[in-house]
């Protein structure tokens, strides 16, 4: 697939990213938002739903025969290679309790199941990030202007300060076990420290731009995870579950680092 046939999508997705950032999430962010709890462990408002149905409302219009996959309604499955992958609004927690900037509206672009275009826009944050496989990897600040990203080179595993998400109790996967998980990630021959905001997209976001060195998380959805997993790929980190399978739209958890750490990492968490 050609690198100028992906930017076609890549720009589409920017623009509606940025739309539904700037015109759904920041025009209710200082509103009281009623939350419906549709799971012990997720609820979604009105701003979840409104972002869904515009960002919806662009795809069908502009690529009716694409499958569209997200967190906030059925699935659309026509039978194409291609696919939408969203978020409307990740970071639900943090955005109704006003006690981050990690939300965002995160666009990802398929084929089969590899996500090969992914877009992360943090309004609040007023960041964007955007990727295409085999294109590189660049990040605006206040929208202005982007700029070539890249990732931490810290090896050293007790430097390490990364991103961990305990994400949702499901069938497969109980949150009983997360205590093994931290325990050996703050063994003494563990890293520094960990870090939590209720939110997948901006921590994946960020770890491609070094600020965290890492990024960890044991049961998310698609949506959460495949704009950043394009994103930390062609900033240069290695991206797998954490069992080391190079991550695809089927697995729910997740392991970025430098090609280095990830091996630290995956070691540490596999003992």
């Amino acid at each position: 697939m050609s690198l100028e046939f992906l930017e076609e999508y890549r720009d589409f997705a920017i623009k509606l990213a940025k739309e539904a950032g700037d015109r759904v999430l920041m025009k209710y962010y200082y509103d009281f938002q009623e939350q419906d709890w549709n799971a012990r462990q997720h609820f979604k408002t009105k701003v979840d739903e409104e972002s869904d149905k515009l960002i919806r409302k662009r795809i069908n219009e502009k690529y009716p025969e694409h499958n569209i996959y997200s967190e906030e309604d059925v699935n659309k499955e026509s039978g194409s290679k291609f696919s939408w992958v969203i978020d409307p609004l990740d970071g639900t927690i943090g955005y109704t309790r006003k006690m981050t900037d990690h939300f965002s509206v995160n666009i990802a672009f398929a084929i089969g199941k590899e996500p090969v275009v992914g877009v992360t826009y943090a309004p609040k944050r007023k960041e964007l990030y955007q990727a295409v496989k085999g294109g590189g990897v660049y990040s605006s600040e206040f929208i202005s202007s982007y700029s070539i990203i890249s990732p931490s080179l810290e090896e050293n595993i007790n430097h390490a300060m990364i991103g961990f998400d305990s994400g949702k109790e499901t069938k497969k996967f109980k949150r009983a076990v997360l205590a093994q998980y931290i325990e050996k990630l703050l063994a003494p021959n563990g890293m520094a420290c960990t870090f939590c905001t209720g939110c997948a997209s901006v921590p994946l976001a960020v770890t491609a731009n070094g600020n965290y060195d890492g990024y960890v998380a044991l049961s998310l959805q698609p949506w959460d995870m495949a704009a950043g997993v394009v994103i930390n790929r062609e900033a240069g980190n290695k991206v797998t579950n954490i069992n080391a399978k190079e991550w695809d739209l089927d697995d729910e958890s997740i392991l970025v680092a430098n090609t280095k750490l990830h091996k630290k990492l995956l070691d540490l968490l596999n003992i």
